[in-house]
Protein backbone atom coordinates (compact mmCIF):
# COMPACT_ATOMS: atom_id res chain seq x y z
CA UNK A 1 0.00 0.00 0.00
CA UNK A 2 1.65 3.74 -0.97
CA UNK A 3 0.48 6.93 -0.19
CA UNK A 4 2.13 10.03 -1.45
CA UNK A 5 0.29 13.34 -1.33
CA UNK A 6 2.53 16.90 -1.45
CA UNK A 7 1.47 20.48 -1.52
CA UNK A 8 3.76 22.75 -3.51
CA UNK A 9 3.39 26.39 -3.70
CA UNK A 10 4.68 28.61 -6.22
CA UNK A 11 7.58 30.77 -5.18
CA UNK A 12 8.09 32.80 -9.21
CA UNK A 13 7.43 31.64 -12.50
CA UNK A 14 7.91 27.78 -13.05
CA UNK A 15 9.22 26.92 -9.44
CA UNK A 16 7.29 25.77 -6.96
CA UNK A 17 8.68 24.05 -3.13
CA UNK A 18 6.36 22.67 -0.54
CA UNK A 19 6.14 19.82 1.63
CA UNK A 20 4.90 16.34 1.26
CA UNK A 21 3.54 12.63 3.04
CA UNK A 22 4.83 9.18 2.02
CA UNK A 23 4.14 6.03 3.80
CA UNK A 24 4.90 2.72 1.82
CA UNK A 25 3.35 -0.31 3.50
CA UNK A 26 4.43 -3.85 2.51
CA UNK A 27 2.20 -6.48 4.04
CA UNK A 28 3.03 -10.05 4.58
CA UNK A 29 5.94 -10.26 2.47
CA UNK A 30 6.98 -14.27 1.20
CA UNK A 31 8.28 -15.62 -1.84
CA UNK A 32 6.44 -18.19 -3.79
CA UNK A 33 8.36 -20.88 -2.29
CA UNK A 34 8.58 -21.00 1.69
CA UNK A 35 11.95 -22.99 1.69
CA UNK A 36 13.39 -19.72 0.29
CA UNK A 37 14.82 -17.82 2.97
CA UNK A 38 14.68 -13.64 1.68
CA UNK A 39 17.77 -12.62 3.47
CA UNK A 40 19.89 -15.24 2.27
CA UNK A 41 18.90 -14.56 -1.04
CA UNK A 42 19.07 -10.79 -1.34
CA UNK A 43 22.07 -10.22 0.82
CA UNK A 44 19.88 -8.06 2.62
CA UNK A 45 18.30 -8.55 6.54
CA UNK A 46 15.81 -5.46 6.90
CA UNK A 47 12.66 -6.04 5.92
CA UNK A 48 12.97 -9.38 4.51
CA UNK A 49 11.91 -11.42 7.48
CA UNK A 50 9.68 -14.04 5.94
CA UNK A 51 5.68 -13.53 6.43
CA UNK A 52 6.29 -10.24 8.21
CA UNK A 53 5.73 -6.42 7.42
CA UNK A 54 7.74 -3.39 6.15
CA UNK A 55 6.30 0.02 7.23
CA UNK A 56 7.72 3.09 6.03
CA UNK A 57 6.44 6.99 7.05
CA UNK A 58 8.26 10.28 6.59
CA UNK A 59 7.66 13.74 5.54
CA UNK A 60 9.12 15.35 2.04
CA UNK A 61 10.68 18.40 1.15
CA UNK A 62 10.20 19.15 -2.55
CA UNK A 63 11.36 21.49 -5.03
CA UNK A 64 10.05 21.65 -8.57
CA UNK A 65 11.03 23.81 -12.15
CA UNK A 66 8.50 22.94 -14.51
CA UNK A 67 8.41 24.47 -18.03
CA UNK A 68 5.88 22.37 -19.90
CA UNK A 69 2.49 23.62 -20.61
CA UNK A 70 0.79 20.26 -20.38
CA UNK A 71 2.06 17.22 -18.59
CA UNK A 72 0.25 14.57 -20.34
CA UNK A 73 1.80 15.10 -23.62
CA UNK A 74 4.76 17.33 -22.66
CA UNK A 75 6.01 20.66 -24.94
CA UNK A 76 9.20 21.90 -25.44
CA UNK A 77 11.07 22.65 -22.12
CA UNK A 78 12.30 21.34 -18.82
CA UNK A 79 11.00 19.77 -15.58
CA UNK A 80 13.51 19.35 -12.97
CA UNK A 81 12.06 17.74 -9.13
CA UNK A 82 13.54 17.12 -5.82
CA UNK A 83 12.44 15.35 -3.51
CA UNK A 84 14.08 14.73 0.42
CA UNK A 85 12.42 12.32 2.40
CA UNK A 86 12.77 11.61 5.85
CA UNK A 87 11.26 8.47 7.75
CA UNK A 88 11.90 8.81 11.50
CA UNK A 89 10.57 6.38 14.09
CA UNK A 90 8.26 9.24 15.46
CA UNK A 91 5.69 8.79 12.37
CA UNK A 92 5.96 5.01 12.57
CA UNK A 93 8.79 3.76 10.91
CA UNK A 94 10.68 0.87 11.48
CA UNK A 95 13.44 3.03 11.23
CA UNK A 96 15.37 6.02 10.70
CA UNK A 97 16.09 6.72 7.38
CA UNK A 98 16.06 8.60 4.27
CA UNK A 99 16.42 9.19 0.50
CA UNK A 100 16.86 11.77 -2.04
CA UNK A 101 15.49 11.32 -5.62
CA UNK A 102 16.87 13.87 -7.89
CA UNK A 103 14.94 14.00 -11.49
CA UNK A 104 15.85 15.98 -14.53
CA UNK A 105 13.80 15.85 -17.99
CA UNK A 106 14.47 17.64 -21.45
CA UNK A 107 11.73 17.82 -24.19
CA UNK A 108 12.99 18.86 -27.62
CA UNK A 109 10.61 19.76 -30.75
CA UNK A 110 11.54 19.87 -34.27
CA UNK A 111 7.79 20.72 -35.57
CA UNK A 112 5.80 23.27 -33.92
CA UNK A 113 2.89 21.85 -36.02
CA UNK A 114 2.91 18.57 -35.78
CA UNK A 115 4.48 15.93 -32.70
CA UNK A 116 7.85 15.47 -33.61
CA UNK A 117 9.61 15.48 -30.08
CA UNK A 118 12.97 14.00 -28.96
CA UNK A 119 12.45 13.70 -24.64
CA UNK A 120 15.32 12.61 -22.29
CA UNK A 121 14.59 11.56 -18.64
CA UNK A 122 17.32 11.05 -15.86
CA UNK A 123 16.68 10.32 -12.55
CA UNK A 124 18.77 9.41 -9.67
CA UNK A 125 17.74 7.84 -6.32
CA UNK A 126 19.56 7.20 -3.15
CA UNK A 127 19.31 6.20 0.35
CA UNK A 128 21.16 7.94 3.41
CA UNK A 129 21.43 6.99 6.45
CA UNK A 130 21.02 2.81 7.52
CA UNK A 131 18.76 0.27 7.09
CA UNK A 132 15.89 1.51 4.75
CA UNK A 133 13.61 -1.78 4.39
CA UNK A 134 14.20 -4.08 1.24
CA UNK A 135 11.44 -3.13 -0.76
CA UNK A 136 11.49 0.70 -0.17
CA UNK A 137 15.27 0.79 -1.61
CA UNK A 138 15.59 2.63 -4.76
CA UNK A 139 14.50 0.12 -7.86
CA UNK A 140 13.65 0.35 -11.07
CA UNK A 141 9.78 1.01 -12.09
CA UNK A 142 9.46 1.86 -8.76
CA UNK A 143 9.26 5.86 -9.06
CA UNK A 144 6.77 8.04 -7.96
CA UNK A 145 4.56 7.10 -10.62
CA UNK A 146 5.90 3.71 -11.88
CA UNK A 147 6.62 4.57 -15.36
CA UNK A 148 10.44 4.17 -15.46
CA UNK A 149 12.55 1.03 -17.09
CA UNK A 150 9.90 -0.61 -19.54
CA UNK A 151 11.48 -2.98 -20.69
CA UNK A 152 12.29 -4.68 -17.41
CA UNK A 153 10.45 -6.80 -14.64
CA UNK A 154 9.30 -4.25 -12.05
CA UNK A 155 12.21 -3.88 -9.18
CA UNK A 156 14.31 -6.23 -11.22
CA UNK A 157 17.15 -4.10 -10.74
CA UNK A 158 17.57 -2.41 -7.00
CA UNK A 159 20.26 -1.20 -4.40
CA UNK A 160 20.62 1.56 -1.79
CA UNK A 161 21.48 3.83 -5.05
CA UNK A 162 19.64 3.89 -8.82
CA UNK A 163 20.82 5.82 -11.39
CA UNK A 164 18.71 5.35 -14.83
CA UNK A 165 18.66 7.10 -18.04
CA UNK A 166 15.80 7.40 -20.95
CA UNK A 167 15.15 8.60 -24.51
CA UNK A 168 12.12 8.71 -26.66
CA UNK A 169 11.40 9.79 -30.06
CA UNK A 170 7.66 10.59 -30.83
CA UNK A 171 6.30 11.21 -33.94
CA UNK A 172 2.93 11.99 -35.44
CA UNK A 173 1.56 9.58 -38.00
CA UNK A 174 -1.51 11.26 -39.67
CA UNK A 175 -1.81 14.99 -40.44
CA UNK A 176 -4.69 15.20 -38.15
CA UNK A 177 -2.42 13.32 -35.02
CA UNK A 178 -4.65 10.93 -34.57
CA UNK A 179 -1.82 8.22 -35.31
CA UNK A 180 1.31 8.47 -33.89
CA UNK A 181 4.49 6.61 -32.71
CA UNK A 182 7.34 6.40 -30.40
CA UNK A 183 10.87 4.42 -30.51
CA UNK A 184 12.76 4.50 -26.88
CA UNK A 185 15.45 3.33 -25.12
CA UNK A 186 16.73 3.30 -21.45
CA UNK A 187 19.44 2.52 -19.20
CA UNK A 188 19.99 2.08 -15.89
CA UNK A 189 22.70 0.66 -12.99
CA UNK A 190 22.58 -0.13 -9.38
CA UNK A 191 26.08 -0.73 -7.24
CA UNK A 192 27.09 -4.40 -6.91
CA UNK A 193 26.76 -6.05 -3.56
CA UNK A 194 29.86 -5.66 -1.37
CA UNK A 195 32.10 -3.06 -3.39
CA UNK A 196 29.11 -0.23 -4.47
CA UNK A 197 30.79 0.03 -7.83
CA UNK A 198 28.30 0.27 -10.74
CA UNK A 199 29.94 -1.87 -12.58
CA UNK A 200 27.19 -3.12 -14.82
CA UNK A 201 24.75 -1.12 -16.78
CA UNK A 202 21.42 -2.58 -18.15
CA UNK A 203 19.46 -1.68 -21.28
CA UNK A 204 16.27 -1.95 -22.98
CA UNK A 205 14.73 -0.72 -25.73
CA UNK A 206 10.76 -0.76 -27.57
CA UNK A 207 8.35 1.03 -29.75
CA UNK A 208 4.84 2.33 -29.55
CA UNK A 209 1.95 3.08 -30.95
CA UNK A 210 -0.03 6.65 -30.22
CA UNK A 211 -3.54 7.10 -30.32
CA UNK A 212 -5.36 10.45 -30.12
CA UNK A 213 -7.43 10.11 -26.88
CA UNK A 214 -8.37 14.04 -26.12
CA UNK A 215 -7.78 16.26 -28.41
CA UNK A 216 -7.84 19.32 -26.35
CA UNK A 217 -5.31 18.06 -23.70
CA UNK A 218 -3.47 16.56 -26.34
CA UNK A 219 -3.67 13.38 -23.90
CA UNK A 220 -3.15 9.42 -25.94
CA UNK A 221 -3.70 6.04 -25.72
CA UNK A 222 -0.34 4.35 -25.75
CA UNK A 223 0.68 0.59 -26.53
CA UNK A 224 4.15 0.04 -26.01
CA UNK A 225 5.88 -3.21 -26.31
CA UNK A 226 9.55 -3.25 -24.76
CA UNK A 227 12.24 -6.36 -24.01
CA UNK A 228 15.90 -6.50 -22.38
CA UNK A 229 17.76 -9.53 -22.13
CA UNK A 230 15.58 -12.60 -21.05
CA UNK A 231 11.98 -10.22 -20.69
CA UNK A 232 9.60 -8.28 -22.61
CA UNK A 233 6.25 -6.86 -22.12
CA UNK A 234 2.98 -4.44 -23.44
CA UNK A 235 2.53 -1.56 -21.91
CA UNK A 236 -1.00 0.16 -21.90
CA UNK A 237 -0.84 3.83 -20.79
CA UNK A 238 -2.97 7.03 -20.77
CA UNK A 239 -1.12 9.41 -21.65
CA UNK A 240 3.08 9.55 -21.87
CA UNK A 241 5.37 7.67 -20.14
CA UNK A 242 7.24 10.65 -18.84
Amino acid sequence: MRLYQNRLKRIKPYLFAGVGYDMDWHINIHPNNDTLSLAKFTGYSNGTTSHSNSFSSGLTFNLLYDTRNNSLNPLPGWFYDIILRINPQILGSQNNWSSLYLDARKYISFNEAHQNTLAFWSYFWTTLGTNPPYLDLPAIGWDSYQRSGRGFYPSRYSGRTLFDLEAEYRRSITADELLGFVVFANMNSVPEAGTEDFDFVHAAAGAGLRVKFNKHSGTNVCVDVAASKGYWAIYLNLGEAF
